[in-house]
């Protein structure tokens, strides 16, 4: 272990733009080190405002031993402390632990000082305690090797760290810095609900050494490519973006069209050919659709991956993934055909692009920001593609989840933690869609419009709180929005 530790040092210091150039330089120097490649040009623009984004280089390798998947690698980190006070410490969210302890670090170093982790929050939590406070504005290089083996089996949040079914799919699946705000740092007990990602934006930079036959998807933009001997060594390069996703298998084939200048790609499996043209030609109408009414896509590709869940899908930054079991014809959720569900789970995800990529919330205490915001621009994608018709129809399905609780008038802004897993359902993605589809009566639909697209471009890139969605949303009826707020529980 020590020894591919040595080794990736030798690596880094010998590339160009290395962590040990890096090292030397101040933060407002990284971007130009990890010059993003994945943006559109008109976006570029927004670097300057995100000179002190953490950046993120990551050096692994997939190994597949009967049927065993382990992936170890090491990761460096230059942070840059982007608050008004000091910081004594900083964390690593170790999301893969959630389902048990899959995820281990081991030989951190602090700008080349070798440093002893704490653990917590039953392992999910990774607490570094720094040798002196680090001042505002002020950075410093994090480097630390990870080794884990991915579970077999669904399990933790939604089973979607798993190796099943010849599919890999790493959620989250590498030490990652949360959100630091007036609370703190956002650490905690994973609850049994509600998606766990809560970061700034950051750059990316992954390098991925992994069997040859294996079909590699991932969030960034491919750079390099190396077969040699069996295996493949390919790099990755993106941002801004919330996270880093990676998916494999050897049974994937694809099929891509272009929209709105971007490449959207379908990964599936063969035997569900028709399933998974389906989903890049609803995937590609819903970018569409939500780059007229929210602005452009930011990036220049977009993926969507069938993947073993137990969700209906997840959002990751320029990645959709949806379950693999929805693109079976005979599947059903419910009463509900797999097709149908397929169908709005796809653009549930992709309007994610905006509503957690772009703009971030707190998903744990505060789910329905995202999510049931989500919801109802489903419903708008629905109105846009097939009309009132079949728009009034999925707005019908979220009155009938809502009335899974009997239409209980359960607030929709309480914290994931505090909703069972049958309210959480039925007041996040139920309840709560009805609540902007109330606050687009009360403002007028044009208002309400210019609102949404005010909201995305105040905020893009950065973190949102209930009340900067109240204030953006009054600004844009010129009127007091409380009593609607109050009255479905959006702020308590």
């Amino acid at each position: 272990m020590k020894i591919k530790y040595l080794l990736f040092l030798i690596l880094v210091c010998l590339m160009p733009f290395s962590a040990c150039t890096l090292i030397k330089n101040k933060p407002a120097d990284n971007i130009k080190f990890h010059l993003p490649n994945n943006l559109l040009e008109q976006y570029r623009s927004d670097l300057g405002e995100l000179q002190q984004a953490s950046v993120y280089r990551i050096v692994m390798t997939i190994d597949l031993i009967e049927d065993v998947v382990r992936v170890e690698g090491t990761e460096e980190v230059i942070y840059t402390n982007q608050e008004s006070i000091p910081l004594e410490s900083i964390y690593f969210r170790l999301f893969p632990n959630v389902g048990g302890d899959y995820l281990s670090v081991s030989e951190i170093q602090i700008d080349g000082i070798p440093m002893r982790p704490i653990m917590e929050y039953s392992n999910t939590a990774l607490r570094l305690e720094l040798e002196k406070p680090l001042p505002p504005g002020e950075s410093t290089t994090i480097l630390m090797h990870f080794d884990e083996v991915v579970p077999s089996v669904m399990g933790g949040n939604y089973g979607l760290y798993v190796y099943l079914d010849d599919i890999l799919a790493l959620d989250a699946f590498f030490p990652i810095i949360p959100v630091y705000n007036d609370e703190g740092w956002n650490v905690e007990e994973p609850p049994q609900n509600a998606d766990m990602i809560f970061t700034d934006v950051a750059f990316f930079s992954v390098t991925v050494d992994a069997p040859e036959d294996l079909v590699l998807v991932a969030g960034g933009k491919e750079t390099r490519r190396v077969v040699e001997s069996n295996r493949q060594v390919v790099t990755y390069k993106g941002g801004p973006q919330r996270d880093f996703y990676l998916a494999a298998s050897p049974n994937f084939v694809s099929e891509n069209i272009t929209a709105n200048g971007v490449k959207v790609t379908s990964y599936f499996f063969e035997e569900y050919r028709s399933s998974g043209e389906r989903v890049l030609e609803i995937g590609a109408d819903a970018l569409m659709v939500f780059s007229e009414r929210f602005g452009p896509y930011p990036y220049d590709e977009l993926d969507l991956v069938s993947t073993p869940m137990q969700a209906g899908g997840m959002e990751y930054s320029n990645i959709v993934v949806l379950g693999i079991k929805f693109y079976d014809p005979a599947s059903t959720t419910g009463e509900t055909p797999g097709s149908v569900f397929l169908n709005a789970a796809t653009a549930h995800e992709v309007g994610h692009q905006w509503f957690y990529g772009q703009v971030m919330n707190d998903q744990i205490d505060e789910p329905w920001m995202d999510e049931s915001l989500v919801q109802y621009v489903t419903y708008l994608y629905y109105l846009d593609t097939y009309g009132e018709q079949a728009a009034d129809g999925f707005k019908a399905s979220l009155d009938q989840r809502w009335a899974r609780v009997n239409k209980e008038p359960i607030p929709i802004g309480l914290p994931a933690k505090d909703y069972t897993p049958t309210e959480y359902s039925a007041i996040v993605y139920g309840r709560g869609a009805l609540f902007f589809d109330a606050l687009s009566d009360e403002m007028d639909q044009d208002n309400f419009d210019a609102f949404l697209r005010e909201y995305v471009e105040t905020h893009r890139w950065g973190i949102v709180e209930p009340r900067d969605m109240k204030r953006i949303a009054e600004e844009a009826c010129d009127c007091n929005l409380s009593q609607v707020f109050y009255k479905w529980g959006a702020i308590n």
